[in-house]
């Protein structure tokens, strides 16, 4: 069995949990990480980014969109961000008038004191974020070690800086005792890794018990990249809300 991924904030400085090849890669702060995923599975990628993202704990998280009429707004649920292990009043939502736009705000952003992550969602194409507009991100990341992430919804993979890119899908639930019904599952795949291993797939299930994802073929949670919920129950996520 795999070792535990620690707790976010005491991890490793390669991103991967352990020497184990089946270990969990996080979403490394200082990095520019990618994941694509289809427009229905747009909550099981933002749910992934969230859970595995590794930034200080009291930074805040930036998430920036361009409204769509044709597609659904970007709405984060308080609750559900608290079940993540996610302060919802650390986060602050930017509606861009254009990509361009967006682009601009994220490269600004991760380069603010007091901003831990910078979560950027685009459809489609893109196109304005390419090879160079990358590459300064990577360079603003590394900079500021900060995390930052790039949800891409419909689109083609192509080639860029970031460290990884994922491919996210959502998965049939595991059942329970008595075939109860499980917890909400995901498939991840690990499409490109810079310097490390890609190609590889795992099966993940939330555990609302622990508050965490963890491998659907192991018997015990594979990542830590969460606060328990009783911490969250203690007061671990007071304060006023930036978002709903």
């Amino acid at each position: 069995m795999s070792e535990p991924i620690p707790i976010r904030g005491d991890r490793p400085k390669s991103g991967v949990a352990s020497n184990d090849p089946s270990a969990i890669p996080l979403l490394e702060k200082g990095r520019l990480h990618e994941l694509h995923c289809s427009g229905e599975d747009r909550a099981a990628a933002l749910s992934f980014a969230l859970a595995m993202g590794q930034w200080d704990r009291d930074g805040m998280v930036f998430a920036l969109h361009v409204p769509r009429k044709a597609s659904l707004p970007l709405v984060l649920f308080g609750d559900g961000l608290a079940a993540l292990g996610f302060p919802p009043h650390q986060l602050t939502i930017v509606e861009a008038a254009s990509e361009v736009d967006m682009l601009r705000a994220c490269h600004d952003a991760v380069r603010c004191s007091g901003v831990a992550a910078v979560l950027m969602e685009a459809e489609g194409r893109f196109a304005d974020y390419d090879l160079t507009a990358s590459r300064r991100l990577v360079l603003a990341a590394e900079a500021s070690q900060n995390c930052v992430m790039l949800l891409r919804v419909g689109a083609e993979p192509r080639s860029s800086a970031a460290q990884t890119r994922w491919s996210i899908s959502s998965a049939p639930s595991v059942p329970l005792e008595a075939g109860a019904p499980g917890g909400s599952a995901i498939h991840v795949e690990l499409l490109r890794n810079r310097g490390g291993r890609a190609g590889r797939r795992w099966r993940l299930i939330w555990d609302d018990e622990h508050g965490t994802y963890r491998d659907a073929d192991e018997r015990e949670a594979v990542s830590g990249a969460v606060v328990p919920l009783s911490s969250l129950r203690a007061g671990a996520v007071g304060g006023a809300r930036r978002s709903g």
